[in-house]
């Protein structure tokens, strides 16, 4: 882990002397081998205020905004049948404010467990999935209480919490020994926003490949990806049709005013999968366009991109059952048969 911090020194001074978002291998991608046109089934599912949705195994999870009862709407893959209502709104031990969920989850020979963290309450808990729908409620097997500095996206490798945090102005990278307790360092800054003007313009979605060998990224305000390789060592970075748009066009840009290229991303271990939108915040404008679920090798190289007929605000893949499923700001959700490219 000392080594993986040294490395984020490195491209942090790197990066911020030459106010590039990051320092690395670019690839500009103008244009994709396939293109696949999608037009989806509505499904019968009756949850509201989705923010987003999650197949693990043979659930289909909704996720829903802060306020609404509870955030978990558990439904059957198969039947789409409901299996029951989790993680409920409150300050009770079983209670959460806010629940993040960043695709990290597990089985045993019994259940599925999910990694939640819930940034208000300052604890990450590993919610029993299998457990919750057996005895409908709510069923955590342990927590975490989070110190002050570990406020962001969060993933566990072994022992060792991975936190990066979304600042006002970049990003830090914390890392915490769960066994000891303790830190293991000072937070690092991955990196930072060069003009003191705009806040959070840096807004990054990141993901763990499920061998925990790389991660990914998508950055909501540019057309940009990121690949990170396994320590940090090096990042391949991928702009979207056009060169990664310059930090000091987003600083001039009202916040209401900018772009969103991507919002939401999944991987396997052999893919990318990332939803481009290229439009202004869908909750603050008229959302009604085609968007493009883009897919992309670990290497960068682009793959395929599904052209979506729907407004989609965010989608999951569900690899068992050879589908996507994607939701609309207004709660519509629909599938997309992908059958016939899941081994490309």
């Amino acid at each position: 882990m000392k080594a993986l911090i040294y490395i984020i020194t490195i491209l942090t001074a790197q990066s911020c002397t030459q106010h590039d978002i990051m320092h690395g291998k670019n690839i500009l991608i103008k244009e994709f081998p396939q293109e696949t046109r999608s037009t989806g089934e509505k499904i019968d599912i009756a949850s509201i205020g989705i923010i987003g949705l999650h197949v693990i195994d043979t659930f289909l999870i909704c996720h829903k905004a802060n306020g609404v009862d509870n955030f978990f709407d558990v439904y059957d893959t198969q039947t789409l049948r409901p299996l029951g209502k989790f993680l409920h709104v409150g300050r009770g031990p079983n209670e959460f404010l806010n629940a993040i969920y960043e695709e990290q989850y597990f089985k045993d020979s019994l259940n599925t467990y999910m990694w939640i963290c819930d940034g208000s309450l300052m604890k990450l808990v590993l919610f029993n999935l299998t457990e919750s729908i057996r005895q409908q409620e709510t069923i955590l097997d342990s927590c975490i209480d989070l110190p002050k500095d570990c406020i962001g996206n969060h993933f566990i490798l072994g022992d060792t919490l991975i936190s990066i945090v979304n600042s006002p102005v970049g990003h830090t990278l914390s890392t915490y020994d769960l066994k000891k307790d303790i830190p293991l360092q000072q937070p690092i800054v991955m990196f930072s926003f060069p003009f003191n003007n705009c806040t959070y313009a840096l807004n990054m979605g990141n993901r763990l490949r499920p061998d925990h060998e790389k991660f990914a990224s998508i950055m909501i305000y540019f057309n940009q990806i990121n690949i990170f390789s396994p320590k940090f060592t090096d990042v391949t970075t991928l702009s979207i049709y056009e060169p990664t748009v310059p930090i000091k066009e987003i600083s001039f840009t009202p916040e209401r005013e900018r772009i969103w290229y991507f919002s939401d991303l999944r991987v396997t271990n052999s893919h990318i999968y990332a939803l481009y939108i290229n439009n202004p915040s869908p909750y603050l404008h008229e959302f009604n366009k085609r968007v493009e679920i883009q897919q992309f090798d670990w290497e960068g190289a682009p793959v395929r991109k599904f052209t979506i007929s729907n407004s989609l605000i965010s989608f999951a893949l569900d690899m068992n059952h050879k589908c996507i499923y994607g939701n609309t700001i207004n709660d519509e959700i629909y599938k997309y048969d992908i059958q016939n490219y899941c081994n490309q």
